[in-house]
């Protein structure tokens, strides 16, 4: 490790004993734009950002346990403009990624008005001019919903069960922090796409089978 400008950096050879990756991978994803910028302190050394362990776990992640390619992944740190300096809002940002596939826009304008203004009332969708294959995939969950008796009321206790979900996931979250003054991004990843589904998915089995 190199501290420069008071910052720490990493050689290649110590980013790949830290990811278990080969240098040709990590010279391929920087290649692609998909690390942060190296420092040159010298004419064949390149330093890379304490940050770039945290993208690289990231990448590893959405490539061995969500099946993205490369270039998705790259498609994905475009839109939302990969914030290389902050490591807990590259996490966050991860989140983001990991629940919204940015796959088959649809204009706001395209979709039923109605609907829409139903579902975001209902705290199901944000607000905004283009929606992707996730959110989609939720408005017409909900449109299949209203065919039948479910009031408003339920619905609303489903997304405040969600929400109380999230506050616990963060206090999870925190509580790793507190105690280890580290908070393991592929561990916060990993509570989203596999402990909680499998968690909530098991209870819902278990109430199903009262009947």
């Amino acid at each position: 490790m190199k501290i420069i400008d008071e910052k720490n950096y990493y050689k290649m050879s110590e980013l790949v004993e830290q990811v278990d990756l080969s240098n040709h991978t990590i010279a391929f994803y920087h290649k692609k734009g998909l690390l942060p910028n190296t420092v040159n302190t010298s004419k064949n050394m390149k330093y890379y950002p304490e940050i770039t362990i945290t993208v690289l776990n990231l990448i590893i992640y959405f490539k061995d346990n969500l099946n993205f390619s490369i270039d998705y992944i790259k498609e994905l740190f475009d839109y939302y403009k990969i914030n290389f300096d902050d490591r807990a809002e590259l996490i966050l940002q991860s989140i983001m990624m990991l629940s919204s596939e940015i796959k088959n826009p649809i204009s706001k304008k395209d979709l039923d008005q109605e609907l829409l203004k139903e579902a975001i009332s209902l705290d199901l969708l944000d607000e905004k001019e283009i929606y992707f294959k996730t959110e989609i995939e939720v408005l017409r969950t909900y449109e299949e919903l209203r065919k039948y008796d479910i009031s408003t009321k339920l619905i609303n206790e489903y997304v405040t069960t969600s929400k109380k979900l999230a506050l616990l996931e963060r206090e999870l979250s925190t509580k790793v922090l507190e105690d280890t003054g580290y908070l393991p991004e592929v561990l916060v990843l990993d509570i989203l796409n596999s402990f909680k589904p499998y968690i909530f998915n098991r209870h819902t089995i278990i109430e199903f089978k009262k009947d």
